[in-house]
């Protein structure tokens, strides 16, 4: 029933009448979220949430104590509600689980990327051996690393700069039954350069996901040993920030950020281009994966690449067979 005073209003500047009353039946899809949480949280989760972030594909909301409790009935009407584009809806002080591996942390202390659940489901299944040992110089909150000792038992040797970050991905392997004892899950809060050159022991793989600086990091591979055998020789896998130019695609663009970051050639001021057959003829057998899409024209890629001993050897200065 309109409001006497609003129909008041009505009938002075539209001559409205009344005819009767009318029931009018609004889509959910065009209600507010707020609406349709108060309609059906029960009183005990009264009022409703009602405001939320979002990032992305990446809806972030800060659930109170009554909420807890409704929190799959939430995460589902702003899936519903705020499709297509939303994919993922999270707590930002919560649970994200991510293929049966709960992960606990604070979105706002530290980074997390749902979009890269494929690349680390990819890294899993083509890159990783069960029992491997895996170092990451950038680790985050640690999803990559939970799955993979949870899911293949490895050995898991990681680094981040921020201490929450540190704090969350200890929690999170202990809450998800991994032993976090010293050679099985060591995690350190650290200077990732200084963290790569002290590793000690040689990795099967190490990851270098800061694709704003990855590559800058590379030069620290000069203090491995280049005398210790190692059949496969570690893999490396570096993500970075990649646009292509009028001579090369976004993938060769990464291989020669990686090829100077390994092997700076022509100085500041010059550009070397297409060193990756030079890095092939070294045994680091080159690999290059688009990742995603961070602005037009503008790519994540992963390069992958072995450390070679031959590689390592060049580093520090042996350049002879």
């Amino acid at each position: 029933m309109i409001p006497d005073d609003t129909f008041q209003l009505l009938k002075e500047k539209f001559h409205a009448r009344r005819e009767g009353t009318f029931n009018i039946c609004i889509p959910h899809h065009q209600q507010p979220v707020t609406r349709l949480l108060s309609k059906l949280l029960p009183e005990e989760a009264q009022p409703p949430p009602s405001s939320y972030e979002q990032v992305g594909h990446v809806v972030h909301v800060n659930l109170r104590a009554q909420h807890v409790q409704y929190g799959k009935l939430i995460g589902s009407i702003l899936l519903d509600r705020l499709q297509p584009s939303t994919k993922t809806v999270v707590n930002k002080l919560g649970e994200v689980v991510e293929h049966g591996v709960s992960l606990f942390f604070d979105l706002r202390k530290v980074y997390w990327c749902t979009r890269l659940e494929g690349e680390r489901t990819y890294m899993l299944e083509n890159e990783f051996q069960p029992n491997q040992i895996i170092a990451d110089a950038f680790c985050g909150c640690g999803a990559q690393l939970i799955r993979a000792a949870s899911k293949k038992g490895c050995r898991i040797v990681a680094n981040d700069l921020n201490p929450d970050a540190v704090e969350y991905c200890i929690e999170s392997a202990k809450k998800n039954g991994i032993d976090v004892s010293p050679g099985n899950f060591d995690v350190q809060c650290g200077d990732a350069r200084e963290f790569i050159m002290n590793l000690g022991i040689l990795p099967h793989h190490l990851l270098l996901n800061f694709p704003l600086d990855s590559p800058t990091f590379l030069n620290a591979l000069r203090w491995w040993p280049s005398g210790e055998v190692m059949d496969p020789p570690p893999r490396i896998h570096v993500y970075t920030f990649a646009r292509g130019d009028d001579e090369r695609t976004e993938a060769e663009v990464a291989i020669d950020m990686v090829a100077d970051g390994l092997l700076p050639e022509g100085g500041y001021s010059l550009t070397s281009k297409f060193r990756g057959d030079y890095l092939n003829e070294l045994g680091c057998n080159v690999e290059a994966r688009e990742i995603r899409d961070a602005a037009p024209g503008k790519l994540v890629i992963c390069v992958s690449f072995s450390a070679s001993r031959t590689l390592l050897r060049r580093m520090q200065g042996d350049f002879f067979d």
